[in-house]
């Protein structure tokens, strides 16, 4: 593919020997015949087999699901397909998920969960932990461990794919570009809190977690330039927990660097300045307010006086912001010096960020942990900055995978926002009833409240933007005649 077959072009050789070509099918033979086009000799098919196993393994990711929609989104939009993973909380108990960072309220209202209002769900970035505390086995219903029994899924049909889902939160992580999350600037942490450790979620989970991801998953830290002085960059930081390796994951020996996007970079210490000035410029019409009053009043003496203090005053507010300015540009030097990729994004929104990975590394798909809360997260979907939406969610543990489904996709419908605006859909393979984050599924994944037996699911949902002025076109589907008079089937379990 260009620029490689232009640089083949421009190099003067004459001769191409092609092993095997790209597995991609709209690649296929696109280079050959853009070389054999420029007159150069190309042969294909040489030690084909060995070729192919070369590249079995990108093969293998260049042809499945979610590269082949990567692909088709990036040649519409020139941006990542993009996969929101996130949590689905009860709205009105926000303070349990604060707390404890379960993926779902404690307070059910007193109503079984199927006939909650949907209306009271929101988007919150996914789980630290999933129950707020040990699970008790002796609390487990009969039922549960029937449900665990029958249905043992997969995320998707293709057995090689098994292999990939090593990582426990999401199986689209090792499939990916780039993973990202964000630092959020103070007041934006959970609940409002300002403290930098209640802002560190992001970064704590690319340090320990993203290390099992694999080498070329590039880890990104979006976050605001004026922040960084928040930053924790070495592992002697107050603000991290035990255990965390930052160090290591600004140094990212052996895999992609990190990387650091700085939203409204340039734009923050331009504002920074020109708050400066016009603060300088303010105190210096104020001095030449009072020397004016005070040459009026035959006061020189006071006049010179109050000049000079303002004239003072504003030189040391440029001093101030001069300081900072060169405080940032130091902070950005030393990651660079620890070998951490830092550059400038405009913008401050997820969408900035996608066409900012899209038009400068050309990348198909990126998954971003949420940090957005709540109607943050609802508008980067309708600004087209997600496609898809990972959500951890409860719901009832009686009625069986239809059921579940059901509940489990109006709630995230109902955290996304409102249907005539965009739509979420998923199939009964894209609920996942034995997923947790423990290594034991079974006991973490179930749970009785109140006499109601919960579970904790993952749902992944395609989220599809709603135009209201598209011409909506009815097409006739023929149906195929039954072979047989009549046909007898035992009626599904919900009827």
């Amino acid at each position: 593919m260009p620029s490689i077959t232009q640089l083949i072009e421009e190099s003067g050789i004459q001769r191409v020997v092609i092993g095997c070509p790209d597995p991609i099918p709209e690649h296929t033979n696109k280079g050959a015949s853009a070389l054999h086009a420029a007159g150069l000799s190309v042969t294909m098919g040489v030690e084909q087999e060995d070729s192919e196993s070369l590249i079995n393994e990108y093969a293998n990711l260049a042809l499945t699901k979610l590269h082949r929609m990567a692909r088709h989104h990036f040649s519409r939009t020139g941006r990542p397909l993009g996969f929101l993973h996130c949590s689905v909380i009860d709205s009105d108990d926000r303070e349990s998920f604060i707390r404890s960072g379960n993926t779902f309220g404690k307070s059910f209202g007193g109503q079984v969960l199927g006939l909650r209002d949907f209306g009271s769900y929101a988007l919150a970035p996914p789980p630290e932990s999933i129950w707020e505390k040990d699970f008790d086995e002796d609390d487990e219903d009969e039922f549960s461990t029937e449900i665990d029994d029958l249905f043992q899924l997969e995320f998707e049909e293709e057995d090689w794919q098994e292999n990939l889902n090593k990582n426990p939160m999401m199986p689209w992580y090792e499939q990916v570009d780039a993973c990202v999350a964000t630092f959020p600037k103070k007041g934006n942490g959970p609940g409002g809190d300002d403290s930098v450790a209640s802002r560190l979620f992001g970064l704590k989970w690319l340090a320990d977690q993203g290390r099992e991801l694999p080498a070329a998953v590039e880890r990104i830290l979006v976050m605001d330039a004026t922040d960084l002085q928040d930053l924790p960059m070495s592992n002697d930081d107050t603000n991290l927990s035990k255990g965390i390796d930052v160090e290591q994951f600004w140094k990212s020996e052996g895999r992609k660097p990190s990387r650091v996007l700085l939203r409204h970079g340039d734009n923050a210490q331009a504002i920074a300045a020109a708050e400066s000035a016009a603060k300088a410029a303010a105190l210096a019409a104020e001095a030449a307010l009072k020397a004016k009053e005070a040459i009026e009043s035959g006061d020189a003496e006071a006049a010179a006086e109050a000049a000079v203090m303002h004239q003072n005053a504003a030189l040391a507010a440029t001093e101030v912001v001069q300081s900072e300015m060169q405080r940032t540009q130091d902070l950005m030097q030393k990651l660079t010096d620890m070998g951490v990729v830092v550059e400038v994004i405009k913008g401050g929104d997820p969408i900035d960020v996608m066409n900012h990975l899209g038009k400068r590394n050309g990348y198909k798909a990126v998954v971003w942990r949420a940090g957005c809360w709540g109607e943050r997260g609802v508008q980067s979907i309708l600004a087209g900055a997600f496609q898809w939406v990972s959500a951890h969610l409860a719901v009832d543990a009686v009625g069986g995978k239809f059921w579940q489904l059901i509940l489990a996709e109006r709630a995230v419908q109902a955290a996304c926002g409102p249907e005539r605006k965009v739509r979420v859909f998923a199939d009964q393979e894209d609920i996942s009833l034995e997923y947790c984050d423990d290594a034991e599924a079974d006991a973490d994944c179930n749970l009785t409240i109140d006499g109601r037996p919960v579970r904790h699911v993952r749902l992944d949902c395609r989220v599809r933007l709603e135009d209201e002025n598209r011409k909506r076109v009815l097409k006739n589907v023929k149906t195929k005649k039954l072979d047989k008079k009549y046909v007898e089937e035992e009626a599904p379990w919900f009827l």
